[in-house]
């Protein structure tokens, strides 16, 4: 047995070429482990005291190889450091062999076959630990990769959302100046329609004044012609026969109830002038149709009074300015108000300038007031078509 052991291959040398086939990682965990220890051989401190860079391949390495190979004491430490990486650990196991005893004769069976199993096992186990460090060295390697990978992907999202910030602020910026220039325009055009409002608010004031100033002249000279009136008849009185003049307002007989179609027909056929409010009673009677048909709807229902001979109808409208009368063949007048006068004053004037009875046809709350008060008549435009009616 003894002859056969020698003949086994040197176990010192496979540790040594285990040692130097180790890959970087394990070789520099090898030498940290070692400077870390004391009572080191001195060949071996000697050589660990020298830069790790000689260390790392070379001739020092190699060195430093056989030396750790032919130290069994330093070995069995650094077999039962749970430091080193399983690699290390597996090529200083490789190399324990049976010991000789001290007198050099063989170790008997039991050891060797106990320490081989050992060895054995120990193997095993660094193996496995090996392949387990492997596959979290792997592992490790595969999440770092996907770190890295989710990294520039977060990278790259916050590049593009500070651009998309950078392109909202520039955006929000020219909002904000084209909202300020829109109200800057808002607020000139604004200004200029209140002051045309303001300027055309005096025109109108003007205009009302003026209206105001003429009606007042109108009414002066209305009260003059009254006197003169008085006067011219007072004198006719003294050099003429008395001459029978109607009484104003016309007075319904007792028999007539005032608001029925009979009572319109004896007012309609008492009366020597006959008004008619134009625009209020065609709007009573066609609303909705174009004005121009409402006047030519209106002379129209109005003829067949003209036609009787009786009083002749005057329709007076709200005029354009150019203060015309026209006559309809039939016989009814039609008047347009002159600038500044409304048809309610015109046909005021015309009640007030005569004393005849006067008729007048209007649903105008004010103008029937007037038109009273001046001692006329006023028919309302509800019986005004069956009054007609022959």
């Amino acid at each position: 047995m003894g002859a056969a052991s020698r003949e086994d291959p040197d176990p010192a040398t496979r540790v040594a070429d285990g040692l130097l086939d180790l890959e970087s990682r394990a070789w520099a965990q090898l030498l940290r482990t070692l400077r870390r220890q004391s009572d080191l051989p001195v060949v071996i401190a000697g050589l660990l005291d020298r830069p790790t860079s000689e260390l790392a391949a070379g001739p020092r390495r190699t060195e430093l190889c056989h030396a750790l190979a032919h130290a069994r004491e330093v070995l069995a430490v650094l077999l039962t450091d749970p430091a080193l990486p399983a690699a290390a650990h597996a090529v200083i196991a490789s190399g324990q062999s049976p010991q000789r005893e001290a007198d050099g004769s063989e170790p008997t069976d039991a050891p060797s076959v106990q320490d081989a199993e050992r060895v054995a096992t120990r193997q095993r186990e660094l193996r496995r630990e090996l392949a387990e460090l492997r596959r979290q060295r792997e592992g490790a390697d595969a999440r770092a990769a996907v770190a890295a990978a989710r990294a520039s992907e977060a990278e790259e999202a916050r590049v593009g959302l500070e651009q998309r910030v950078l392109e909202l602020e520039r955006e929000l910026a020219q909002a904000l100046e084209d909202i300020a220039n829109a109200a800057a325009r808002a607020e000139r055009r604004a200004a200029a329609r209140t002051e045309e409002l303001e300027r055309a608010l005096a025109a109108e004031r003007s205009a009302l004044e003026a209206l105001r100033r003429e009606r007042e002249r109108d009414r002066a000279v209305l009260d003059g012609l009254r006197v003169e009136l008085a006067e011219a008849r007072a004198r006719s009185v003294e050099v003429e026969a008395p001459v029978a003049v109607a009484a104003r307002p016309l007075v319904l007989p007792e028999e007539l109830d005032a608001d029925t179609t009979a009572a319109a027909k004896w007012l309609l056929d008492g009366a020597r002038v006959l008004l008619v409010d134009g625009y209020n009673v065609s709007l009573a009677l066609r609303a909705g149709h174009p004005l121009v048909e409402q006047r030519r709807w209106l002379v129209e229902r109005l003829r067949p009074l003209a036609v009787r001979g009786r009083a002749t109808p005057v329709v007076v409208f709200d005029g354009d300015g150019t203060g015309s009368t026209q006559r309809d063949p039939s016989g009814v007048e039609i008047r347009f108000t002159a600038s500044g006068t409304i048809a309610d004053d015109e046909i005021v004037f015309i009640v007030a300038a005569t004393e005849d009875p006067v008729l007048v046809i209007t649903d105008d709350a004010e103008l029937r007031g007037r038109v009273i008060a001046e001692g006329g008549n006023v028919l309302g435009t509800v019986h005004l078509l069956g009054a007609i009616e022959p």
